[in-house]
């Protein structure tokens, strides 16, 4: 049996764990930046907090959509129908280079309205660097379902391990600068880095792409736009997109709300914010792992082994969860003193509230990792529509109005708003439970 036909732990552990460590790389280089930022100012650290969480509406927005190739990729590959599973990968190529022209003027003119008024010197050039080039992330993501969705997985993990290497390596040199040689740049300097390193991965991924072995066996070189097979993962992928960028819209809000209180509160804000981010390699890589197996099995038609994928990615979530309670509950200091730095004392408020913020951020991810388990069960059949509508919702019924209306009006601590967080969780994972049990999620979406 093939590799992405076997839904056991194993199987899906073989797919996921290089998943993982690509989406390990991405965040511990987003975790990286914010610890590089801090040692040169705090302002700066949560400057980029805010604006990364305001571009990453639009980013997740497109890569949302274009990561949706990989299903058709999947399905295609399941079936057999080979020589079709670079198609929907140049569809969301051209869609990827087509947001430039959204983006760009978004880059231009936003920045003063999603970046709070106090944080405007180091926030801005950021913003604006890494709106105006958003879209090469989207052209990675449509490079890389090619890859994942057939189950070759190495190249996408090792391009991002080298160019994440590099990003951290100029975040160094490019914001504190090298005397008599490079100025500091600061904010601006780490948006550069990023985007020269996302550059070298879509050059790195689509070198491969388009080599003689591909073109061959998966006429990788028909780049024509085909505007059925266009609109098919539009469709499929739009609620999605629209799903993502509503939630972290709802994330981008809660910064204002901090923002609005005072410095320590947007500075816990901060730090609870990039743990749960560098943490979310392991529902990333799981939830991608899931989608590969799902859609190769609905387009084999044995969409029967998807119950045995759903108890595999729950057991192996549980896992991650055990661990993680390590440095989150039982030894939070390890993740406090890299971001607090000269102000480590204990009894204080900051750190308590830091204390318990980290735990409110486990009890989250143990919810959420199950959420997005399901989510990538119902991506595969096809259902994000329930996804959007769901994500969409429950972020702002069960998380950002209740925090508005408690910080506001109850002026309670960033600790009790994390909880707040946690319950949305809660809610989510019983809606998406219950949509998965009704089994109205699957769907081919290829041509038998």
């Amino acid at each position: 049996m093939s590799m992405l036909l076997s839904p056991t732990l194993s199987r899906l552990w073989r797919i996921s764990l290089p998943l993982m460590l690509t989406a390990l790389s991405a965040n511990l280089m987003f975790l990286l930046d914010r610890l590089i930022l801090v040692r040169y100012s705090v302002e700066a650290m949560n400057a980029v907090a805010v604006a990364s969480m305001s571009c990453a509406i639009f980013q997740f927005g497109g890569i949302a959509i274009a990561s949706i190739a990989e299903v058709f990729v999947g399905q295609y590959n399941g079936a057999g129908q080979h020589e079709k599973t670079s198609e929907p990968v140049w569809q969301m190529i051209w869609f990827s280079l087509g947001l430039f022209l959204i983006c760009w003027p978004i880059a231009l003119w936003a920045g003063p309205y999603v970046i709070p008024v106090s944080l405007h010197k180091e926030g801005l050039p950021f913003f604006k660097l890494v709106m105006f080039f958003s879209p090469l992330i989207s052209v990675i993501a449509s490079l890389s379902a090619f890859f994942i969705g057939r189950g070759f997985v190495r190249l996408v993990t090792w391009s991002a391990l080298i160019c994440n290497f590099i990003n951290a390596a100029l975040n160094f040199i490019l914001i504190f600068g090298v005397e008599g040689w490079i100025p500091s740049l600061g904010t601006s300097g780490s948006a550069i880095a990023t985007i020269t390193a996302e550059s070298i991965q879509i050059f790195t991924l689509g070198y491969v792409f388009l080599n003689k072995y591909h073109q061959k066996h998966f006429k990788t070189g028909h780049y024509q736009f085909n505007s059925k097979s266009f609109w098919a993962c539009l469709k499929i992928g739009a609620p999605s997109s629209i799903s993502h960028m509503i939630e972290l819209a709802a994330w981008a809000a809660l910064f204002q709300i901090a923002a609005s209180v005072d410095l320590d509160y947007i500075t816990i804000q901060t730090i609870g914010n990039s743990v749960l981010v560098f943490f979310a390699f392991v529902t990333e890589g799981t939830q991608k792992g899931v989608i590969a197996i799902a859609s190769n099995l609905i387009g084999a038609k044995k969409d029967h082994l998807i119950q045995t994928l759903f108890r595999s990615g729950y057991m192996m979530h549980l896992i991650f969860v055990l661990v993680f309670s390590i440095p989150l509950v039982f030894y939070p200091n390890l993740i406090i003193s890299q971001f607090l730095m000269g102000s480590q004392d204990s009894t204080s408020l900051l750190y308590i509230e830091c204390v318990t913020v980290l735990k409110m951020v486990w009890i989250y991810f143990v919810f959420d990792g199950i959420v997005w388990v399901l989510s990538g069960i119902l991506t595969a059949g096809g259902d994000t529509r329930f996804i959007m509508f769901m994500n969409a919702s429950a972020a702002w019924i069960f998380a950002i109005l209740p925090i508005y209306i408690a910080v506001n009006y109850f002026h309670v601590r960033s600790s009790t708003a994390w909880g707040l967080c946690a319950i949305y969780g809660a809610a989510n994972l019983v809606a998406f439970f219950l949509r998965y049990r009704s089994g109205k999620w699957k769907k081919l979406l290829v041509d038998a």
